[in-house]
């Protein structure tokens, strides 16, 4: 008879999200995965795989768990009136300089520790950075209609050159840079208005 399963799927797949995010992959062991879930390794190739299975599995809950909070943050500001800038400035700098979780971005990082060499990560980041993308050209679309964001380009454009940007920030900050972020989003709100 099978030993019974004593951890929660999610929760484990939460704290080595973490791991991957705060360590990249190729600087994360299967002990370190061990150690950081406190469950046996037996018992994580059994139910959720091997290392690289665990880190699509990551990239694919912090992908759900970003553009969900995205998401929610946006009608909350729409719902309080808001304006399209003030929604676009979140999204630009949402979670970039914060204490409660590692520097960057989890799929930022993939991209520089993979580039395109593994066709699973790479089909995951642009999955997540077309999602984002989404996102921010709707916010746009909507700044552009009520005249509050420039019409000089298109929203997917402009939603383009700010996610790029974004990109760049995240992977500066992983490396240690000092960056003053509202001062960047400053001069991209600046840059998209009307």
């Amino acid at each position: 008879m099978p030993a019974k399963k004593t951890f929660n799927d999610d929760q484990v797949v939460e704290k080595i999200m973490h791991l991957f995010w705060k360590q990249g992959y190729y600087h994360t062991s299967m002990d370190d995965i061990v150690t950081t879930s406190g469950v046996k390794k037996q018992s994580l190739y059994n139910a959720l795989g091997d290392k690289h299975t665990l880190y699509l599995k990551a990239l694919s809950r912090y992908h759900q768990q970003t553009l969900t909070a995205c998401a929610r943050n946006m009608q909350k500001l729409e719902r309080a009136g808001e304006s399209a800038l003030t929604v676009l400035g979140m999204l630009f700098s949402r979670g970039l300089k914060t204490d409660a979780q590692p520097q960057g971005d989890l799929m930022a990082n993939a991209v520089a520790e993979f580039g395109a060499s593994d066709a699973d990560v790479q089909r995951a980041v642009t999955w997540f950075y077309d999602d984002y993308l989404t996102l921010i050209a709707a916010a746009i679309l909507k700044g552009q209609a009520s005249q509050q964001v420039t019409t000089q380009q298109s929203s997917m454009a402009l939603a383009q050159s700010l996610l790029d940007a974004r990109i760049g920030l995240q992977t500066r900050l992983r490396l240690g840079s000092q960056i003053d972020v509202a001062q960047q989003q400053q001069v991209w709100l600046a840059f998209l208005k009307a």
